[in-house]
């Protein structure tokens, strides 16, 4: 596809990106230096989003709060040269078919500094024609560690069980991810750790091979680049003897399935899900298991479950954001209770058992309003927001 030719722009004012104009692709797959210079000037910016929309100029995401980035609406083309770009030379084709695309996309910054983004491109109908919303979410380079994340002590203690399952959970964009990151660091920076981790990612976020752990080695896998799915992942690491699996996400009744039987077969399995506290976790969990295994896997999770953690992202003092967590470890007696309740009391059991021995939202508040994390104006909209 054919360049496209640089508007001509007023003067931008300094919110806008200043290198407006810049042609986005000059040789698909190899050279974008429009792209490239937005994309590295949000990630400056500390972009958790960026948006690129048929018909729409480009929006920004920072700390929590919409910012537009460009003065002028991409069009059709623009929209074709980027996804080209990200994806290749069917990413258009592919959005045209009714298809979306996750991948992720690295710009080298200099020889030795790398950006990365995990991306999703999706087909959109707007007001006049078929159009496709592109969005990136930079990637720290390495996560930051736990005490960084302020992870809570009841959280350390229970986060590197000998076997069974951990669920992070919590809506996109809470930092599901990092968290999880955070653990492997820990794990491999662990002289005495000796682990074998196996993790599949769609895409894969943090590249930890680079750590130079003493006592622990890491497999990372990209969903659908290395591998077709989650659970031709989770199948394959079962031959491989690892300690701990980690799945990006846990989001179909097949993927769960796996995920269960690796739990129950003696290794560490981590995953993520989407839900709003850790008792609609347990309610997701139990409704991800299929129909015609529903019995069997519900009582495996009852068995196999050690540690959820649900955790929302509320706008912190500084202007940023700061995480907020509830979380319930499950020791054998809490198991025990669970195999005994029906499915579809697990999330009447769950609120209960975090009010008595794990962590509740309005205790995870009224905590950070008392270490000046967060405002009491935004505690009480934290509190209005889980009812």
């Amino acid at each position: 596809m054919n360049a496209v030719t640089p508007i001509e722009l007023s003067s931008a004012p300094a919110e806008f990106w200043p290198d407006e104009g810049t042609v986005w692709v000059s040789d698909p797959r190899k050279a974008a230096p429009g792209l490239d210079s937005l994309l590295s000037w949000a990630y400056d910016l500390g972009a958790s989003r960026i948006g690129f929309t048929t018909g729409h100029p480009v929006w920004l995401r920072i700390h929590g709060r919409n910012r537009r980035a460009t003065q002028h609406s991409l069009d059709e083309a623009e929209i074709a040269q980027i996804a080209n770009h990200l994806y290749g030379a069917d990413g258009t084709a592919r959005l045209q078919g009714g298809q979306d695309f996750d991948v992720s996309y690295e710009i080298a910054r200099t020889r030795t500094k790398r950006l990365r983004f995990r991306l999703n491109a999706t087909p959109i109908r707007t007001s006049r024609r078929d159009g496709a919303n592109v969005v990136l979410r930079p990637i720290p380079d390495m996560p930051p560690t736990l005490a960084a994340q302020l992870v809570e002590p009841g959280i350390m203690a229970a986060f590197r069980p000998r076997e069974g399952m951990v669920i992070v959970s919590g809506a996109t964009g809470s930092g599901k991810s990092t968290l999880i990151a955070g653990f492997t660091m820990a794990k491999l920076e662990d002289p005495a750790g000796h682990y074998n981790i196996a993790e599949g990612a769609a895409p894969i976020e943090f590249l930890l091979d680079r750590v130079k752990s003493p006592s622990s080695t890491i497999n990372q896998t990209e969903i659908p680049r290395d591998l077709p799915t989650f659970e031709a992942f989770i199948r394959g690491c079962m031959r491989r003897e690892p300690t701990d699996i980690i799945v990006g996400e846990c989001r179909d009744g097949a993927t769960m399935s796996a995920a269960v039987q690796a739990a129950i077969s003696g290794h560490v399995l981590l995953s993520t899900i989407h839900a709003p506290d850790v008792a609609l976790t347990m309610q997701r969990i139990a409704s991800l298991c299929p129909a015609d295994e529903r019995d069997n896997l519900v009582s495996a999770v009852a068995q196999s479950l050690r540690l959820v953690i649900n955790q929302r992202l509320a706008i912190s003092t500084d202007g940023r954001r700061t995480a907020l967590r509830e979380y319930l470890v499950f020791d054998a007696k809490l198991r025990t209770k669970f195999l005994q309740t029906n499915p579809s009391d697990w999330p009447s059991l769950t609120r209960k058992a975090v009010d008595e021995q794990g962590q509740s939202y309005p205790v995870a508040i009224r905590r950070a309003v008392e270490e000046g994390r967060i405002t009491p104006q935004t505690a009480a909209v934290e509190l209005k927001e889980i009812g």
